[in-house]
């Protein structure tokens, strides 16, 4: 098989496989979320689980503040760091699926981290007001079916938009009173319940890595490079994400 009608660029039956199947995800008519997602099993799928379990016994031995990520968040790094060397033995590849995989962690532990505490805080309060709430509604679902599906990047970043900028709705809501409740138990909080902390960030890493990877484009090494400097690197919004949600020292 050749890529991009370069017969120059010959590619084995394996990566013209991945290469079809990536394109095909990211041409089609569902929503980025839905793209995101389709594309993080694509990232999973290239990999056995030894292969991800020694991925991720690598990761921990090179950066130490991995032994603080979630099960999921660390799978979704882990693997997408090895999937990174690979591709760069083979030119021009789309490095869409390991850009992908570091998204997909930031979800995860955004979920591990406010999400299900939410969800625990929640349990057996009313919440009919947030779920007729266009800005919460999607939310709001979940946390009164917690078998369903949690929500995508984008809509619990609409989400935090909402409960930061609304002020009626901090009155109104449940939701929103108990997220707060959240945030104050949490000593370092600040980055998230700012509108220029956590949902700042994710609009960045959906607006610049993202939506690029879940649409035609084809992503570049570099490409990967500035997202796995914004998720993962010294400063990165992971590392800022598990500080702003570490509680109290008992």
């Amino acid at each position: 098989m050749i890529y991009d009608n370069d017969w120059n660029h010959l590619l084995c039956n394996g990566c013209y496989g991945r290469l079809l199947s990536i394109y095909e995800i990211k041409a089609g008519a569902r929503s980025d979320d839905d793209k995101a997602t389709a594309l993080a099993e694509v990232l999973l799928s290239l990999l056995s689980k030894d292969q991800i379990r020694e991925a991720e016994r690598l990761y921990q031995l090179a950066e130490k503040r991995a032994s603080l990520l979630s099960t999921a968040a660390l799978k979704f790094v882990a693997t997408s760091e090895h999937l990174s060397r690979a591709l760069e033995t083979v030119p021009d590849l789309d490095w869409s699926p390991a850009t992908i995989g570091l998204c997909k962690a930031v979800e995860t532990e955004i979920i591990e981290r406010i999400l299900i505490p939410l969800l625990a805080e929640l349990k057996g309060i009313n919440l009919e007001v947030d779920i007729k709430d266009k800005d919460l509604g999607r939310v709001a679902r979940y946390f009164t079916e917690p078998s369903a599906k949690p929500p995508e990047m984008g809509t619990f970043a609409h989400f935090l938009q909402t409960s930061i900028n609304s002020e009626t709705r901090r009155s109104t809501s449940p939701t929103i009173e108990y997220l707060y409740k959240l945030f104050h138990s949490l000593p370092n909080s600040d980055w998230i319940s700012h509108i220029d902390g956590l949902y700042k960030s994710l609009t960045r890493l959906t607006q610049d890595f993202r939506n690029p990877a879940a649409h035609i484009n084809t992503l570049t090494k570099r490409d990967y490079e500035n997202c796995r400097d914004f998720v993962i690197g010294s400063d990165g919004m992971l590392w800022k994400l598990i500080f702003a949600t570490q509680p109290h020292k008992k």
